[in-house]
């Protein structure tokens, strides 16, 4: 018996009556799930405390939708009558839903059952929210659903972590919640290897967390049932894992703290809670819903617990910093460290300040006895001196001159700024600078003592010459504490030098003069010679660097376009090819293997043209996975193709990189001079063009240049343009093809086939865009777009009553190798509610060469899930039957090239029926494709083929057309049955 707990803060008619005197607001909390669980209850006491906090409170309600304990209709319903009846006469100003089915819930029903009041949402991860499609009069916070800080954390703590085990559950926010973990997981730290664990029972779970190694870890995300479809308490199911997992239980919801949880970045429902209660404070305020932004950030904690924490011998100080610690043990020096440290700080400071004091009352008596002895002796010092003595307090830079000074000078005590900025201003102009280096030389040590000679300026305006000394004296570190000496008046000694020296001075000035011009002129000429050589070397590095390709070390495409311009200048009448080569499917093995292993394979690939280069050829690497290779001085035209054959034959050689083989081949387009091009950019343009035209040939192949190859590369252009716009123009549709049991006449099902009528183009055909689709990646939505819309219409075909009938659609290379395709494949069928057994993906040959092992790992899941797997076209690849035995496949179809020719060339006939033989061996399904005659029928039939479709039985139906068909097709065949029961 279903149970829906209701537990309003007041009851209606009470609240009616109190607003009859007091208007107030209303508003609705609807929770996802039942009260009592976790995540809910802290989302609930978030938003009431936040609620019941602000300064007009409004009345709550809540309701409790129980979901996860009754996900089925009847509750749904039920759900919806109770809210009809309480709520019907009510006005709710604003509704809180909690989780992603209470939010759909009110967005589906709000506009009949609740005023269309707006909606604040909580708990909606950023599938849910993007799964929206009107987001008017709604906002909320999102459940940011991101294990990169917690990863990072453990990675942190134990960096050893190469596994990681995913603990989750099989419901809908179970699975939603793990799809965006393993998406941020795998493109955030794609070193790790995840582990999913909702496909195993409780039991399985035990078993496999007792074991792991120590560079693993388990992350839980959400878990209330296991695959079995028992119910699991969270608390019960997380304490009982934690204490038997050899590794920490890492978790992503703070509901897990106190249950076993080791700890990480928490998403906390009390804080999603109270940011949703702020969002609704806001709109029951005025403020629209529409204009206010949705809310990421904020909701979530760093913590960890500390019984865990010694469980698995981890240190608090090993943490990730700023981390929180839960039920660590009281501990008096920890809660008051700071306070303690402070006080031992203070009484020791206050010891050693007393000791400083007692000892500098000493030192300054003593101090003052020496400077009264001092200021004896320097004052008689000064007295008897002809010299002026001057001293410098650094502290002030404040000058003390002597009396000698002021007299020699003519300036009267104070008349003068005795500041060094002030005094300095007297000293001749052309002595300054000299004057202030040398001072500023001995102050930082590099003179034992300042000398210095200068003229100052007299208070007369004439200038005296002083010869000045000094030493700086410097305290036990190194500082400045006092700078003095003493000057001298040395202006009648700088005359006589200065007659002295004019004439020793004329007598050299000549020779002087030619001596200095000499040692210029030879210095300058060796700067010079220098320079030109360093000049040549710079210039040849940077050539060599511009001209070559980094990676292979081939010239690059400047060097090729440069010495093919200087070839075609020099080589009017020459002749000479052009090759453009394309590493086959390049872009799938960087994808798959990783762009060092790439870049390894490229340079092999490199070494391998140039062993097999003639004499007259030149090598260069265009660019990604292309080369160009010049072969100059053609003596004959067969040359041309006869190396094109080499190259094409010498990447038959499988690569081994480490302990990969890897099988690649060469596209190779190829344009010669002159007939294809007189100038550099029209080669590689044309080369560039028949390259293509060798990939749409089947690749590993070359192609000479030809003049309709440029209509052509033009035509596909222009339908590339065309397609880009074709799904949101709604210009593709499907047909569909009917297919029956041979044997029986029953209809099977159909194969989805796809047409596309442009406005520009008109109708064209599949063979012409989905080639050129799969080139330039438009394969990925259009494929997407098939695969929902074949599913759709048979889901509604089967709602109908009809069937049950099956749908085949064809999947593209380019989709297998996506990483989610099978993620893609099973949301898709989740979406438009068809069983996984109605649905078969035709695959071709071709497809399981491209990277057989991750192609087939991908569809035996998708085969274990029900999918049909069909081989299509067999019997036009290379398929080896033991290589076939290894393909996860359920069907063959034969191709429809066997079936044309039966009954005309007999030499088909056996081979068809070999093939049917070979699939019923196997244990695998045959289906016949492009059967248009009774002839290829019977003869089907004979060889008890399973299945066939073709002409003969219908034609690609529109989706319009295809129940009348159903009806005509079931009503031929009661009236084929009748004649027979007539005669009998």
């Amino acid at each position: 018996m279903l149970v829906l707990l209701f537990a309003p803060i007041l009851h209606p008619a009470d609240v009616r009556a109190y607003q009859a005197d007091t208007p107030q607001q209303n508003v609705l909390i609807l929770h996802s799930y039942h009260k009592g669980f976790s995540w809910t209850d802290n989302q609930n006491d978030g938003i009431e405390e936040r609620l019941k906090s602000s300064k007009a409170p409004p009345v709550i309600y809540t309701e409790y939708l129980d979901w996860k304990r009754y996900p089925n209709q009847d509750n749904l319903q039920r759900f919806y009558e109770l809210i009809k009846g309480k709520y019907s006469k009510l006005h709710i100003d604003a509704i809180i839903t909690t989780d992603d089915r209470a939010f759909d819930f009110a967005v589906k029903n709000r506009e009949e059952l609740l005023d269309n009041a707006p909606i604040i949402f909580s708990g909606i991860n950023e599938v849910g929210y993007d799964q929206i499609k009107d987001h008017k009069n709604i906002t909320g916070v999102i459940e940011n659903i991101d294990p990169s800080e917690t990863i990072k954390m453990a990675l942190y703590i134990n960096p050893s972590i190469r596994n990681v085990y995913l603990v989750y559950d099989n419901s809908e926010s179970g699975l939603s919640t793990a799809q965006l973990v393993i998406k941020k997981l795998k493109l955030m730290h794609p070193e790790l290897k995840l582990h999913s664990m909702n496909q195993l029972s409780e039991e399985e779970i035990d078993r496999t967390v007792a074991s792991l190694p120590s560079d693993s870890i388990l992350l839980a995300t959400t878990f209330y049932s296991d695959v079995t479809g028992r119910v699991t308490e969270l608390d019960r199911f997380s304490s009982g894992v934690a204490a038997i997992s050899t590794v920490p239980l890492y978790y992503m919801y703070e509901y897990g703290l106190n249950h076993g949880a080791f700890g990480g970045n928490l998403l906390s429902g009390k804080l999603l809670g109270e940011k949703a209660a702020n969002v609704a404070l806001r709109v029951l305020s005025g403020e629209s819903p529409d204009r206010i932004a949705i809310s990421y950030a904020g909701t979530s904690r760093n913590v960890f617990d500390y019984n865990q924490l010694e469980r698995f011998h981890v240190k608090v100080k090993d943490l990730p910093p700023g981390s929180e610690v839960i039920n660590k043990p009281f501990s008096f020096y920890e809660t008051y460290r700071s306070f303690v440290l402070i006080l031992i700080a203070m009484f020791s400071v206050l010891i050693v300040f007393i000791a400083v004091l007692l000892f500098h009352v000493s030192v300054v008596r003593r101090i003052r006895k020496q400077l009264a002895e001092s200021n004896e002796r320097f004052t008689l010092a000064a007295y008897g001196a002809d010299a002026v003595i001057w001293d410098l307090d650094m502290t002030t830079m404040t000058y003390y001159f002597s009396d000698r000074w002021y007299e020699l000078l003519g300036y009267e005590i104070g008349e003068l700024d005795e500041f060094y900025v002030g005094w300095s201003g007297i000293i001749h102009p052309e002595d300054f600078e000299q004057e202030d280096r040398q001072r500023r030389d001995h102050l930082t040590g590099r003179t034992a003592y300042y000398y210095s000679e200068y003229r100052i300026r007299a208070k007369s305006g004439e200038y005296k010459w002083f010869q000045a000394r000094g030493k700086v004296l410097r305290n036990e570190e190194g500082g400045y504490v006092r700078f003095a000496g003493s000057m001298t008046d040395v202006t009648d000694l700088k005359g006589y030098e200065s007659k002295l020296q004019m004439s020793y001075q004329e007598l050299e000035s000549t020779y002087e003069e030619l001596t200095a011009l000499q040692d210029e002129l030879l210095e300058q000429y060796n700067k010079v010679v220098e320079n030109q050589a360093l000049l040549q070397a710079s210039e040849e590095k940077h050539r060599l660097l511009a001209y070559s390709d980094g990676l292979s070390g081939l010239p690059n495409r400047l060097s090729l376009t440069e010495e093919l311009k200087e070839y075609i200048e020099k080589n009017e009448d020459g002749k000479a090819a052009l090759y453009f080569l394309d590493i086959d499917n390049f872009k799938y093995i960087n994808d798959t293997m990783g762009h060092t292993f790439g870049d390894r394979l490229l340079m092999l690939a490199g070494e391998r043209l140039l062993g097999r280069a003639p004499d007259q050829s030149r090598h260069y690497r265009f660019g990604g996975d292309e080369f160009v290779i010049l072969l100059k001085n053609m003596e004959r035209a067969e040359q041309t193709v006869f190396y094109a054959e080499a190259l094409i034959q010498s990447f038959k050689e499988p690569f081994q990189l480490g302990d990969s083989t890897v099988h690649v081949s060469i596209s190779v387009g190829i344009a010669q001079y002159p007939r294809d091009g007189k100038s550099a950019e029209e080669l590689l343009k044309n080369a560039d063009i028949a390259m293509y035209r060798a990939k749409q040939a089947g690749k590993g192949t070359y192609v000479l240049y030809g003049q309709n190859m440029q209509r052509h590369f033009d035509e596909r252009m222009i339908v590339e343009k065309h397609l880009r716009g074709a799904i949101d123009n709604n210009e593709l549709f499907l047909n569909y093809q009917p297919k029956v049991y041979l044997h029986t006449g029953e209809l099977w099902g159909f194969e989805a086939l796809i047409r596309w009528n442009s406005p520009d183009l008109g109708f064209v055909s599949p063979l012409s865009f989905i080639r050129i689709a799969e080139d330039c990646r438009l394969i990925v939505p259009i494929g997407e777009w098939v695969l929902r819309r074949a599913c759709l219409f048979l889901a509604g075909l089967h709602r109908q009553g009809r069937g049950p009938y099956h749908i085949s659609v064809n999947i593209s290379v380019i989709q297998l190798l996506l990483a989610d395709f099978a993620d893609t494949v099973l949301r898709i069928l989740r979406e438009t509610g068809l069983d996984p057994r109605y649905l078969e993906l035709e695959i071709t040959e071709s497809i399981f060469m491209e990277s057989f092992e991750e192609i087939s790992t991908k569809l035996e899941y998708l085969k274990k899930w029900g999918i049909g797997i069909a081989l299509d076209d067999f019997g036009t690849g290379y398929s080896s039957l033991s290589y076939l035995k290894q393909l996860p496949i359920t069907t063959l179809k034969i191709d429809k090239s066997f079936i044309d020719s039966i009954p005309d060339e007999n030499s088909s006939m056996p081979l068809a029926g070999s093939i049917i033989a070979i699939g019923h061996d196997m244990g695998l399904s045959v289906t016949a494709e492009g059967v248009e005659t009774k002839e290829q029928l019977d003869f089907l039939e004979t060889m008890k083929c399973d299945k066939v479709q073709g002409y003969y039985i219908s034609r690609p139906i529109p989706e319009n057309q295809v129940k009348s068909w159903i009806r005509q097709y079931e009503q031929e065949k009661l009236d084929a049955r009748e004649p027979k029961r007539k005669s009998k």
